[in-house]
Parts: C-alpha cells; structure tokens; sequence
C-alpha cells in the first residue's frame, strides 16, 4: 500500500506539469500569439422629403381615314400643328416627345377587306408649370382626336438629393465614432464603406395637378378597342406628389487604443 502511495505522489505532480498541445496552420498559430485589431461596424440612415416639381403628360393622337396613306399623312399633320402650339405655349421643343405611330386595319360587318386604318400616335410632353397643362388641355377639347391618357409626376434633383441623404447618414455614422472614441478612450480608423440601401420613392397622395389633368381629360374607351390603345390607357392615373429620398450606410472601422490613454 505504501509503494502504491508513493508512485501515485511521484505521477501527479507529473501530470500536473504537461503543458497542452497546440495544433492549428501556420496562419492559426499567427493569430493566437499576434491576435489581429478588432473591427467594428457603425450603421446610419437619413431620409430627405422633396416634391415633384415637373409631370410627363402622355397624350394619344388617333386618325382614321379609308386609305392608309391618309391616315399616316393626317396624324403627322395633326402631330406638327400640336407641337406647334405647345412651343407657342411656352413648351421647349426638346420636351415633346413622339413615339413610332402604328397603325391597324377596321374591319366592317361584311367581307375580309378593312373598311378603314387607324393611325395612333403616342405624344409625352414633360412640364413644370400650371400653365403649359391648361395649354394641352384647351388642345384636348379643340380636337376630338386628341386626348389626354396618363400622366406621372417626377423630381427634377434626384442627383442632388441622393447625395445630401447620403452625407446625412455619413454624417452620423461620425458623430458615434466621435462619441465612442471620447467614452472609451480608443482610435476608430476607417478601412472600408458599404451602401447597404440609397434611392428614392413616391409617397402616397396626388397634387392639384393630377387633379386638373383628371377633369380636363375625356375617357373615350370605345375608341381605343385595339392592340396598340389598351397598352397605354389606364383606369386610374398613378402618380406622386411627395418624393421621399432614403440612405442607410455601414462603415467598418479598426479599433486601436488612444495615444493619450494610459
């Protein structure tokens, strides 16, 4: 019993005195004996509200004649003599857009022979004033071949906009840096920026002008039974009047302890 004592003393302090094993790669053991700075993560967001200071008024111009050459020849000249009052309006040329006409043969009750074409034409005239609306609206009633079919409001400074989000965000993301490096007395350096979301979207609701484009437009659904018509009528005007610009940012920063600490 004494000999079983006596090697049981002379085996733990042995055990006791093994030190552990350590396995890893080249890279893992860096690590463990140069541990590498630690990075921190700091978000910010901001959101801006702007209004729609210009609309895009879409405007369909249809001819119907019995040859199709008049048909083509009646909707350029119609076309010509629109442009020509919305310059005289006060309307930039350069914002009268017009889009490739199509045409379709009308079919009578009898026989395969089309009794008629229909030329249509799609017009996007973009405005900013009240003005150059009663302008294509007084058109619209002068010319039943003429109407008003959709309209979209947009913002003219989305360039600006987006930036001043984003240098708001920005913004606070350094106002936590500061606050963080004073409370606990370390050094945030930046080393990388990510854009986790930026851009910009409509608020609900419509303006005065939408509703003036509403009462000034006239629904003649009958007259526009073809193909081509129903892919730019709508049922209900959708638009915007309030723009709401959105940025959220994440900037990783590397933490080093303060000079000035001891």
């Amino acid at each position: 019993m004494k000999r079983l004592a006596l090697l049981a003393s002379l085996l733990i302090p042995s055990l006791s005195m093994a030190t552990p094993e350590i396995k890893g790669s080249p890279q893992d053991l860096r690590d463990l004996i140069y541990p590498t700075s630690r990075v921190v993560t700091l978000h910010g967001s901001a959101k801006e509200t702007a209004y729609s200071d210009q609309a895009i008024v879409n405007i369909i111009v249809t001819t119907e004649e019995p040859l199709l050459s008049d048909a083509i020849a009646n909707n350029s000249s119609l076309r010509e003599q629109l442009t020509e009052s919305l310059i005289k309006a006060g309307i930039d040329r350069a914002k009268i857009k017009n889009s490739k006409f199509s045409s379709s043969p009308q079919f009578g009750w009898l026989g395969k022979n089309p009794s008629s074409y229909k030329v249509i034409n799609r017009v996007a005239i973009t405005i900013n004033k009240e003005g150059h609306l009663q302008s294509i609206a007084k058109l619209t009633d002068e010319n039943k071949e003429i109407e008003i079919v959709s309209t979209s409001f947009e913002h003219s400074e989305v360039s600006e906009y987006t930036k001043k989000v984003r240098s708001k965000a920005l913004a606070k993301i350094m106002e936590q840096k500061a606050d963080y490096e004073r409370t606990l007395s370390i050094q945030l350096t930046p080393v990388n920026v990510r854009t986790n979301n930026i851009g910009y979207h409509g608020t609900a609701g419509a303006g005065a002008i939408e509703e003036v484009i509403v009462t000034a437009s006239r629904t003649r659904k009958s007259k526009f039974e073809d193909s081509f018509s129903e892919a730019y009528i709508e049922t209900e005007v959708s638009s915007f009047d309030e723009v709401q610009y959105e940025a959220s940012l994440s900037v990783d920063f590397q933490v080093v302890p303060s000079a000035t600490a001891d």
